[in-house]
């Protein structure tokens, strides 16, 4: 008889189903909304979001400014410092683990304020503070979480594969440049997108201070009096960004991902086959005594034969 496939069959999409009926049911109940407030509130004034949406618009380059300078140099510190963290050393790792827990263990609220007063304490006529500050916060914010992104990266690598280039008379950097990185920096792609995507949004706390990004920007607006409409799109730019980037995320994990790590296809669990409880070990097992007793019996009966000794016929 061919051997059975061991492979579990894959299970079937069961998730994008229930994403699809999901996204369904918002789009429902956001357009029921809308209708409410149609008929039964005062109605949005499309004319007004029409005026206003280049403006709005025009703040959003201000927060991609932002986000990408802070992210792109957030990334050279996270690297740096999740490769200390995967240091030997223990005094690397513990200038790397200290600037992580700095970093992770406050609010980006409370950096942003804290850094704007400190620049301000020791260069209160500096120019452009306020961009300057968020470009900072948001930098130092992302580096701490940008450096357990690298660390889990690096460590991700089999040890079996750092000692074989060992073993072949790589040094530490050739192994690090042929064997390490290449792998690591594949399985950091997605979480790096990740990452962005919520920098991005994080930089609408800027406003605090008055960077006049995309929330600032919406906030002035607001003060005319249509804050449904105008919060409306803010919401809705927003969604234009992060949504397309999630969809990245999704593309970048199939397209760089390395079998056997990282994130691996779903599989399903065979379903479980009837239990035969007239079968003597399912009775053991389901506490059956006498079949417990009829064991032991066998037990006691089974008589174990040496092996002869060379030379001698066996019994």
């Amino acid at each position: 008889m061919p051997e059975e496939d061991a492979t579990p069959p894959a299970l079937p999409r069961v998730e994008q189903v229930g994403e699809k009926i999901g996204a369904v049911a918002i789009v429902v109940g956001v357009l029921f909304g809308i209708s409410y407030m149609l008929n039964e509130s005062r109605p949005l004034d499309f004319a007004y979001m029409g005026e206003r949406f280049p403006i709005l618009l025009d703040a959003v380059q201000v927060s991609l400014f932002v986000t990408v300078i802070a992210y792109l140099c957030g990334m050279a510190i996270g690297f740096f410092m999740g490769w200390l963290r995967t240091s030997k050393r223990r005094a690397l790792r513990g200038v790397a683990s200290i600037w992580v827990e700095a970093i992770r263990g406050t609010p980006l609220f409370v950096q942003i304020f804290f850094l704007f007063y400190v620049i301000g304490y020791f260069a209160p006529r500096l120019d452009n503070r306020a961009l300057l500050t968020g470009i900072l916060a948001l930098m130092l914010n992302t580096s701490g979480y940008q450096t357990e992104v690298f660390r889990g990266g690096l460590q991700s690598v089999a040890a079996g594969q750092v000692e074989a280039a060992k073993g072949i008379g790589l040094s530490y950097w050739r192994s690090m440049q042929h064997v390490i990185f290449p792998q690591a920096l594949r399985l950091v792609v997605p979480p790096l997108t990740n990452e962005f995507i919520a920098l991005l949004k994080s930089s609408s706390l800027l406003f605090f201070i008055g960077v006049q990004e995309l929330t600032y920007r919406g906030r002035i607006l607001s003060f005319g009096g249509n804050l449904l409409e105008v919060y409306t799109m803010v919401f809705a730019i927003y969604l234009m960004i992060t949504v397309p980037l999630g969809k990245v995320v999704n593309l970048l994990e199939r397209r760089y991902r390395i079998p056997g790590l990282g994130l691996q296809k779903e599989t399903r669990v065979a379903p479980r086959r009837p239990v035969d409880r007239s079968s003597l070990t399912t009775r053991l097992l389901f506490g059956d005594a006498g079949a417990r007793r009829r064991l032991r019996a066998f037990v006691r009966r089974a008589r174990i034969v040496p092996d002869a000794p060379p030379g001698e016929p066996s019994a």
